[in-house]
């Protein structure tokens, strides 16, 4: 007898889809363009998974790639956050919205304000129900160190408003910790990926004057390194605090020379604008060493050779 295997497949995608033998529940509070990607990956591992997304049109082209989509907003009281009080496995990836520069006020409300919906959210779970979390931060926290090498044990900054509410947000996870649930810290550099190619911006901006320090170096890292990095964090039940960068440790004006190079384009000028006292700088040789002991091994180690790869797609 033969079997209709596209009826099937058809009935496997309408019908909810059962957790596997494998498969546990997990939740990602913050389900943007880091978050879906990962949702994609837990998908395929057959994991059921909830959701979280800020905006009513966010929630409607999240629903195909999650079991449940649940509106959340840092700013209102009423969210449904009771889901997440079952899960097994936690990502939060939480980041000020709209298109303009956030301020203090924005951060506080999405980390801090947050955060604590959050933690009420998961204060219903039996102390004894093991739970994974990983929460995503920013190598920002370590703010302008003048380009010293700087791996986990570095101080962070708490002199900069911004960089102090996101310090204070790590604070507020990891005190979640407890002999049931680990938490793990990835900070990340700037994300690049499809979807956002800085190497892209940065050809666009070939000859011209941009008003910005050259000589700071940052971290950087691609979304799909992100992804990798979160799914050994709950495969292998990681707990710390993990640097995830890539390998490239240039200014953004050697960064942005060699990228102009490779496309034979005239250098980006940079600018230095005078500093205020309250600008916002990072500049440190962030260390991904420890993250790389734990079995990570990057895909894209350098955002020059995935430009590269990307050119030559396009060409």
């Amino acid at each position: 007898m033969e079997i209709d295997l596209s009826g099937l497949y058809q009935r496997m995608q309408s019908a909810p889809r059962p957790v596997l033998p494998s498969g546990l529940h997990r939740g990602i509070v913050g389900c943007g363009y880091v978050g879906r990607a990962v949702a994609a990956s837990w998908r395929g591992a057959g994991h059921r998974i909830t959701a979280t997304a800020t905006r009513e049109e966010s929630l409607a082209s999240l629903k195909p790639l999650v079991d449940q989509a649940v509106r959340f907003r840092s700013d209102e009281p009423d969210n449904a956050l009771a889901e997440l009080a079952g899960c097994d496995g936690l990502l939060i990836s939480l980041a000020p919205g709209g298109s303009r520069q956030a301020g203090e006020d924005a951060y506080r409300s999405v980390f801090l304000d947050g955060l604590q919906q959050i933690r009420a959210a998961l204060a219903s779970r039996p102390a004894s129900q093991p739970l994974q979390l990983v929460y995503l931060s920013s190598s920002a926290v370590y703010g302008d160190r003048r380009g010293q090498s700087t791996d986990e044990h570095a101080p962070l900054d708490w002199t900069h408003p911004l960089n102090a509410v996101l310090a204070a947000a790590e604070q507020s996870v990891r005190s979640l910790r407890s002999e049931a649930v680990r938490v793990c810290v990835l900070r990340l550099g700037a994300i690049y990926g499809p979807g956002r190619d800085v190497p892209g911006q940065i050809r666009g901006a070939a000859g011209q004057v941009v008003l910005r320090n050259g000589d700071a170096v940052g971290g950087w890292i691609h979304r799909d390194d992100i992804v990798q990095a979160v799914d050994l964090a709950f495969d292998r039940g990681l707990d710390g605090v993990f640097n995830l960068v890539d390998d490239l440790e240039l200014s953004g004006r050697d960064l942005a020379d060699a990228i102009c190079d490779q496309a034979g384009l005239p250098p980006v000028i940079f600018q230095a604008p005078s500093r205020s006292s309250g600008e916002r700088v990072l500049n440190a040789r962030i260390r991904n060493a420890r993250i790389k002991g734990q079995g990570l091994v990057l895909q894209h180690p350098s955002m020059l050779a995935w430009s590269r790869s990307v050119s030559g797609s396009l060409a």
